[in-house]
């Protein structure tokens, strides 16, 4: 199928997660009361990656017949049913633009914490670098980098102590020896008194400030009762698997209800950590807005748009997706036009050499998420 010079509303993918989502995703979206949805506590939707489904039919996100699908991280089954097919309601991703291999991945997650991890610089045929960066949509906590004058060689025996217990409780678990809940106390009791945080920078990060992505530097989301949401930010990185790309220390923590924890690399962690002092300093680190520009990588680029008036964009030879932070917008081209609400997402291809922008309330502001030529 020929991809014409129009935008196409994109089907997001929710994922649930009992555990750590909430509604904050649906709230934004205008979704609490769909019914696929009803009741769930989502922790991440995905807005643009490799398996997008691009809508053909669909131009308006606040129409009836606009859906998203609920799926997983790391299959592609879908749990409900859109009623879409292919080539007659919707087109694939890869179908739609040249740059297809070179397409970030973009979520909004909203997560009660995750692990110490880091990325690397440079591929060891184990490990791949994976680029990312965060754009804060409310206040919350997290950290980033490794405190001055800290004890590495501490941090490390501490990590060490911690996996091994959590090794000895999964195995006791597993074999029945004792509860989950005994587990997990235990595992809250020794890492409350080991304190692996008494290492690394803790930030209130602001509402709408952004994330620095550095190769190599330490970073998590954490939980905070001033912040009982979570940490909720919209997220921009390399469309690489987890599994082989993010390097963990410290899993707070977690165990399954069957006795199952995550696998963690503390030699590499700390082969690969960042130790330049600059590095670990989220203010130097920071991107600084200039002008509309949020930041930019050799991977990805995001602007802000504070649209009062009709704009005319020019794709320059990349894609655009656009995101709408607040307020409503259309988004016309040669082929085609679409209406697109808070929450929700749009692709543009690249063979669209221009399309406007009409914002159709006050107060709109959209993400653009683009590749620099």
């Amino acid at each position: 199928m020929m991809t014409k010079k129009r935008p196409y509303l994109i089907a997001p993918k929710l994922i649930e997660q009992p555990t750590w989502g909430g509604e904050y995703i649906l709230r934004i979206k205008d979704w609490v009361e769909k019914q696929d949805f009803l009741g769930k506590k989502i922790g991440q939707s995905y807005e643009l990656f490799s398996g997008s489904k691009l809508l053909l039919k669909v131009t308006d996100s606040q129409d009836e017949d606009f859906k998203g699908e609920l799926g997983s991280p790391d299959e592609s089954t879908i749990f409900n049913d859109t009623g879409y097919q292919k080539n007659q309601d919707y087109i694939e991703l890869s179908e739609a633009t040249a740059l297809y291999k070179n397409i970030p991945l973009i979520k909004i997650n909203q997560s009660k914490g995750n692990s110490f991890q880091i990325h690397i610089k440079k591929s060891d045929g184990r490990w791949v670098p994976k680029m990312e960066s965060c754009y804060y949509l409310e206040d919350g906590v997290a950290t980033f980098g490794i405190k001055k004058n800290a004890d590495l060689s501490d941090y490390r025996n501490t990590c060490l102590i911690i996996d091994k217990k959590m090794n000895e409780l999964s195995l006791k678990v597993k074999n029945k020896k004792i509860s989950i809940e005994e587990a997990r106390e235990r595992a809250s009791s020794l890492i409350k008194e080991l304190n692996p945080w008494q290492y690394v920078n803790v930030h209130v990060v602001k509402k709408y400030s952004i994330g620095p992505g550095v190769l190599g530097v330490q970073h998590s989301w954490e939980e905070d009762p001033r912040f009982p949401q979570g940490l909720v930010n919209y997220e921009v990185q390399q469309d690489v698997m987890d599994p082989v790309s993010t390097i963990r220390s410290f899993d707070k923590g977690k165990i399954k209800d069957d006795g199952t924890i995550r696998k963690i690399h503390i030699e590499d962690y700390f082969k690969y950590l960042d130790r330049d002092p600059d590095h670990n300093d989220l203010e130097k680190m920071a991107p600084k807005r200039q002008a509309n520009r949020l930041l930019t990588t050799e991977y990805y680029c995001l602007d802000i748009l504070e649209i009062e008036n009709e704009i005319i964009n020019s794709t320059n030879n990349s894609f655009s997706h656009l995101f709408v932070r607040d307020g409503k917008i259309s988004v016309e081209a040669d082929e085609g036009s679409i209406i697109l609400s808070k929450g929700h997402s749009c692709f543009v291809p690249e063979i669209v050499s221009e399309y406007i922008i009409k914002p159709l309330e006050g107060g709109t502001v959209v993400l653009k998420t683009f590749i620099e030529s």
